[in-house]
């Protein structure tokens, strides 16, 4: 397994690197850790924010997914105490592990008996050296002891790189978003602004009065003004300034 190592990570980073889309490189990095520890029935990997809410989930099959979501619905289980505690789980035979009773009775008619749940740890953004759980990474076994402190390592120093490339593509994924929003903020606001131009134009009223009749269509109609404003500036619009 050592000397394959530099080749997983290689692999896991070119696929992460490659991926512009967060949801679809959690599904990549979840794949490589089940294909990196024998004994997987599958993995799974989780993007958590700071009330413990999943934002990003991927799994490798049925099991892993029902499995995390029982986790999710519950509110207990190794996923999330690898994520609240930043460190690593291990459950070696879970009909006997006592940490999550109502996880363990849940999840065991799947017949899963073992995992490993890591963290994602990137830098937290006070630059305080602390790291920062934002996720974690999970295998499962159905056979009770399928892994060992070794896989637990291999798991981890998977799951350190890929933390860092998956944060980024947050980043990256929350900025697009936001200037989109901001796009669409403006593009509204200038169709609104053309809009009460036309109608002081049109119908010989002030700025204050064009808008109210914006408005008043927009809440008798129950549109947003955008649309109001579009069908305005639209030569086929016919807005009857007395409309409530």
């Amino acid at each position: 397994m050592a000397g394959e190592l530099p080749e997983i990570f290689a692999r896991v980073a070119g696929l992460l690197l490659t991926e512009p889309v967060v949801d679809r490189a959690v599904a990549n990095l979840a794949q490589a850790a089940h294909e990196s520890l024998p004994g997987s029935v599958g993995a799974g990997g989780t993007l958590i924010d700071a009330q413990g809410r999943p934002t990003s989930t991927a799994s490798t099959n049925s099991l892993v997914k029902q499995a995390d979501r029982l986790q999710y619905d519950l509110g207990e289980g190794p996923c999330l105490t690898a994520w609240a505690s930043a460190q690593p789980v291990r459950v070696d035979d879970l009909r006997y592990d006592q940490r999550w009773p109502k996880w363990a009775g849940a999840s065991a008619p799947l017949g899963l008996l073992s995992c490993i749940s890591v963290p994602l740890l990137v830098p937290d953004v006070t630059g305080s050296g602390a790291l920062e759980p934002i996720g974690a990474l999970k295998v499962y076994a159905d056979r009770a002891h399928a892994f060992d402190a070794r896989s637990e390592q291999v798991l981890s120093l998977l799951a350190g790189p890929a933390a860092l490339i998956l944060s980024n593509l947050q980043t990256r994924e929350r900025a697009a978003q936001l200037s989109e929003s901001l796009k669409g903020a403006l593009h509204s606001r200038s169709l609104i602004d053309m809009a009460k131009g036309a109608l002081m134009e049109r119908l010989q009223m002030n700025e204050r009065d064009a808008l109210q009749v914006m408005i008043n269509r927009a809440r008798t109609e129950k549109l947003l003004l955008s649309v109001v404003a579009l069908g305005i500036i639209e030569p086929a619009a016919d807005l009857d300034p007395q409309a409530p």
